[in-house]
């Protein structure tokens, strides 16, 4: 008797918790407002500075405003950041805008240019200020890609790189930054004795010590659920890994794993938890989709089909019970006019049950689509890499074999004038343009139109052909896909790079809206 009692208490906490949350989750789209909101506010400051130095420092907070909100637009002010730093010699602010630029690239995925970034920066000469920061980092950096390598030979690598940096972070985060201090204390005890008592003080300690609307108290939160999952108490785990996805939607947070998780726990515990499983793994995706995560949205999609699919059974069981209830009904209502009202409520409610059902059908269809159109479009991204990169290889080897027979028939001079000749440098720029104009046309087949909608109606490009782009729709193909220093276009394009800004500056000028031109050309064939 008492132990029925006791699980009949925590059943109700269970219920209380699973209930604040989703009052929570109702009110997302309300936290995303007041998120927004903040954001405008500090647009419109940056647009009233009157110096270089406030406006390094407003471009720096706004970028953190979308950290980890939105991939896309943390890439944008990191990278107005570092542009007007590296404009005006500011030693300091081009070294921050760097670590922001590899921390937002570790989050959408891309590990090897966020660690090539970090390595660029010399820690000899790294502000005092910035070394924690810096540090703190390259270890979400490590732990981004051990996750991504969790099954391959590569996570022992990936989790020492982690365990290193994240020392170097808490000996170089100051001891009056409690909740961080206490936080990343608790994060390398964890990797050193994840059962110690150490992890859950360290952590408590920092959740203690932070609001509920600051990352730090969601992934101190996230800490303490995980530790009491690795000592198998999962009443408490529950608890708090609640807490974690109720931070994070307050911060509001759309990097963010609680929620994830906590669906995943729910559908391995019990089949009635998968309705609720599955509107926690949908808000997950939406979460993941909005701030372009990789990681995130590849770690969902393994799970997402499992749980819809365990919820479409246990909603087609609850629809075979209640058909053959009403078929009950039905028979007994010759007899009870009472039993007749009740058939009646059943199937209203069958009605709404086939409903619900449509409608994630139709959630879980428009995000099984934008997972194959990523893929493809991966695929395709790598497609181009690889075929530019065997034409290369290729031309490289008949170069080797060119430079080898001249040399052995001494003719030195012939092969001079042939490596220095501007046909062959001509047809190496063809052969590019035409391979890669039409690779980005298959990628973005509307993106001629669309930039031609940012240009002034008299100043239109045409192009030349269907597969073919002109050499100014080809600088901002290139700028579309990332590429926006014009000594790295110059180079790609065999131009100058004061060529390349003789292009700009023309199409800047023929811009409906100069001003947020550039701005602009990175939102074409946005994929929603």
């Amino acid at each position: 008797m008492a132990k029925s009692t006791l699980a009949t208490a925590n059943a109700d906490k269970e219920q209380q918790l699973l209930k604040l949350l989703d009052s929570y989750i109702d009110k997302r789209n309300t936290y995303s407002e007041i998120k927004e909101e903040k954001i405008k506010k500090l647009k419109l400051k940056l647009r009233t500075a009157d110096n270089n130095n406030s406006r390094l420092s407003i471009l720096n907070t706004i970028y953190h405003e979308y950290y980890t909100y939105s991939y896309d637009s943390a890439m944008v002010y990191a990278n107005r950041g570092l542009a007007l730093a590296q404009s005006v010699n500011n030693a300091y602010y081009t070294t921050l805008n760097s670590i922001n630029r590899a921390a937002v690239l570790s989050t959408g995925g891309f590990y090897s240019q966020s660690e090539k970034l970090l390595q660029e920066i010399d820690t000899k000469i790294i502000p005092t200020q910035l070394q924690q920061y810096y540090y703190y980092t390259t270890t979400w950096l490590y732990n981004y890609w051990e996750s991504f390598c969790k099954d391959s030979e590569f996570k022992n690598y990936y989790h020492q790189k982690r365990c290193h940096f994240l020392k170097l972070a808490v000996e170089a985060t100051d001891h009056n930054n409690v909740a961080l201090h206490a936080y990343l204390s608790g994060e390398l005890a964890f990797l050193e004795n994840s059962l110690s008592r150490t992890v859950l003080h360290q952590y408590m300690k920092a959740l203690n010590n932070s609001n509920i609307n600051v990352r730090v108290h969601a992934s101190s939160a996230y800490g303490i659920a995980r530790y009491y999952r690795e000592m198998g108490n999962m009443q408490l785990y529950e608890k708090y890994i609640i807490e974690a996805a109720i931070s994070d939607m307050v911060c509001p947070l759309k990097e963010n794993l609680a929620l994830q998780e906590l669906s995943t726990y729910l559908y391995k515990k019990d089949s009635k938890y998968a309705d609720r499983a599955a509107r926690y793994i949908y808000c997950s995706m939406e979460d993941a989709q909005f701030n372009n995560n990789r990681l995130r949205m590849l770690e969902i999609s393994s799970i997402l089909p499992i749980i819809a699919t365990a919820n479409q059974e246990a909603l087609a069981h609850k629809e075979r019970i209640v058909r053959g209830v009403l078929a009950v009904v039905s028979f007994l209502s010759l007899v009870l006019l009472a039993m007749a009202i009740f058939g009646y409520k059943q199937n209203k409610w069958l009605v709404t049950s086939r409903r619900e059902v449509k409608s994630q059908n139709r959630q879980l269809t428009e995000l099984n689509e934008k997972l194959i159109a990523t893929n493809h479009r991966r695929e395709t991204y790598m497609r181009l890499f690889m075929d530019i990169s065997a034409v290369y290889i290729r031309k490289l080897i008949e170069y080797r074999k060119l430079v080898s027979r001249k040399i052995k028939a001494n003719q030195a001079a012939d092969l001079l004038k042939t490596i220095n000749s501007y046909k062959l440098a001509e047809e190496e720029a063809t052969t590019f343009y035409t391979r890669f104009d039409r690779a980005f046309i298959e990628l973005y087949p509307g993106f001629v139109e669309e930039l031609n909608s940012l240009l002034l109606p008299e100043a239109k490009i045409a192009q030349p052909s269907p597969n073919c782009l002109t050499t100014e729709s080809r600088i901002y193909a290139l700028m579309r896909l990332g590429v926006t220093d014009s000594q790295e276009i110059a180079t790609l394009l065999f131009y100058s790079t004061q060529t390349i800004y003789n292009y700009k500056s023309a199409m800047r000028a023929r811009a409906i809206n100069r001003d947020t031109f550039d701005d602009d050309i990175n939102r074409l064939c946005h994929v929603g």
